[in-house]
């Protein structure tokens, strides 16, 4: 079984666990970085495919919404697996529906969220800047929760 994990990261958090996942997967996983392809993201050849990306205003990243709706049909014929790093865990399910198109939240195996870390010290000035006042300075519920993702990798190689 080959697996692909396919991300957009801003800062870090969520490519952080698409290699983790990565280490998880028996047999190891391709990473491809939608923000950094060193060419076009091709699907054959793999049978499992992982989505994953950071929640930005209610929606994942342009460049991955795009790819996977670019690349519906090829997906829908994959057991899919979508994560999210996501600080408002209560607001996940609404991002994968304003991000993904329904047949592939419908097809997908399993969706979580990972939690969210607060890399403040990436950040530019505007995003530190909405972040400190949606958080009221109160990063303590940031934390990435291995437990979530080692589940994941369980439920979706199941």
């Amino acid at each position: 079984m080959k697996t692909l994990i396919v991300y957009a990261s801003k800062y870090g958090c969520t490519a952080d666990c698409a290699k983790y996942l990565a280490g998880k997967i028996p047999g190891g996983a391709v990473l491809a970085d939608i923000n950094k392809p060193a060419k076009p993201i091709e699907l054959s050849g793999f049978d499992t495919i992982i989505i994953g990306g950071s929640v930005y205003i209610g929606k994942m990243a342009k460049k991955l919404r795009e790819f996977c709706s670019n690349n519906l049909d090829p997906l829908l014929k994959n057991k899919v697996g979508i994560f999210l790093c996501c600080a408002l865990a209560d607001q996940m399910d609404e991002a994968l529906k304003n991000s993904l198109p329904s047949a592939l939240l419908e097809a997908a195996k399993i969706t979580m969220s990972f939690g969210s870390e607060a890399r403040l010290d990436r950040m530019g000035f505007v995003d530190k800047a909405m972040i400190k006042a949606v958080t009221k300075g109160d990063f303590s519920g940031f934390k990435i929760s291995h437990e979530a993702m080692d589940e994941f990798v369980k439920a979706l190689m199941s």
